[in-house]
């Protein structure tokens, strides 16, 4: 079916914009709203980090799962419809994990939240993509930013919320405002012949166009989901503060996420994507740098600000670059570089467990430190294919 982005009226597109924008807020919410739980399901399972970290990896497996088949089911049903579905799948998924009692219903939790992750990610990416068509210009940077200022709000109040009512309070709050934003705003996205049945490509596999730019992408979010897991641990051992406490750095690293990206699509238009890859790469390195070497907490929440501020528009550049790509298939190519991406963002915190176990938890994020270095390195080879 042809892309009939073109015939629609200007408010249609206008509130597709607004409401995408709304996704990736409430996407962005929900797991700001799990950090500051995760220490106290660490302590509940009373696991050392090395099987935490497995444990961990049944999210990423479960999103890993879900990518490609989210790509060809958007080509059959278009990415509104897969959005909401995503959406509703990660409502359920989410209370998983949060209530297990043991391991083997933490990863079987963890496995139902990671397919809704997935699936709504890169269905939300994908209808930014074709947002941006239609309006014909760049937003999916601060598509981004609207979810780093969910998961920073996220991580605020759910500390908030944990310390003054407790674990089930703060999920079953953040699970129903969820629930109500996503299906309030998927009535106000384009409609599924938009990117319906574009190619005859069944999945969203990586081919020779798009597996270079994942591999970046893996390694940004690597760096990105090391920090949602276990930056609130590594400070609540090392500082001795409580969960509600050591879950600020994170949110602090969150909200030098939304500002960057909020820069972020001004930025690439005036520098390239290459040249705002690269620098970004270089500030997220000196940022967990300093995160890691503060003698304080409140030390290192700066350090972990300023590797928001680097880390924060590497993701979208990488994505919007995907869904360009294979411009007969966008939802082919941003499946591919999403789900390698995030391979990274789910799979990098079963890595930092394992090389914690046999070193040290200040240690092995350092690990974050080495993949910014690696993406500054080999950007200038990698991207300039997806500089637009």
């Amino acid at each position: 079916m042809a892309n009939m982005t073109e015939t629609l009226p200007l408010p249609k597109i206008n509130a597709a914009r607004w409401a995408v924008f709304m996704l990736f807020l409430w996407h962005g919410l929900l797991i700001g709203a799990w950090v500051p739980l995760i220490p106290l399901v660490k302590d509940r399972l009373a696991v050392g980090p090395a099987v935490f970290g497995v444990a961990l990896l049944s999210i990423a497996v479960g999103s890993i799962f879900s990518m490609p088949f989210t790509g060809a089911l958007i080509n059959r049903f278009g990415s509104a419809g897969m959005t909401l579905a995503g959406g509703l799948l990660l409502v359920i998924g989410f209370l998983g994990p949060v209530f297990a009692p043991n391991l083997a219903t933490f990863m079987a939790g963890g496995f139902a939240m990671g397919l809704g992750l997935g699936s709504m990610d890169v269905s939300m990416n994908t209808h930014g993509i074709a947002v941006e068509k239609a309006l014909g210009k760049p937003i999916l940077s601060v598509l981004h930013a609207a979810w780093s200022v969910g998961c920073t709000a996220g991580a605020f109040a759910g500390s908030w919320l944990l310390q003054h009512y407790g674990a089930v309070i703060e999920a079953l709050i953040f699970d129903g405002i969820f629930l109500v934003g996503v299906v309030t705003a998927c009535f106000y996205l384009l409609p599924s012949s938009v990117d319906k049945g574009l190619s005859e490509s069944h999945f969203g596999w990586p081919t020779r166009h798009t597996v270079a730019l994942g591999a970046l992408c893996f390694m940004a979010l690597m760096v990105e989901g090391s920090v949602a897991d276990w930056a609130g641990i590594h400070n609540k051992e090392r500082f001795a503060v409580d969960a509600s406490m050591a879950a600020l750095g994170f949110a602090f690293y969150q909200g030098g996420m939304s500002i960057s990206r909020f820069a972020g699509d001004w930025l690439r238009h005036k520098y390239g994507a290459v040249n705002v890859i690269v620098v970004s790469a270089v500030i997220a390195a000196i940022g967990m740098s300093g995160a890691l070497l503060a003698p304080d907490l409140y030390t290192a929440i700066i350090g972990y600000c300023i590797g928001g501020l680097g880390i924060g528009n590497l993701a979208p550049v990488l994505f919007a670059g995907g869904g360009r790509l294979e411009p007969d298939a966008p939802a082919r190519g941003m499946a591919a570089v999403v789900s390698m991406g995030y391979s990274g963002f789910l799979a990098g915190p079963p890595l930092i467990g394992f090389v914690a176990q046999v070193t040290s938890l200040s240690a092995s994020l350092w690990l974050t430190v080495l993949g910014a270095i690696i993406i500054a390195v080999f950007a200038r080879r990698v991207a300039p294919k997806a500089d637009y």
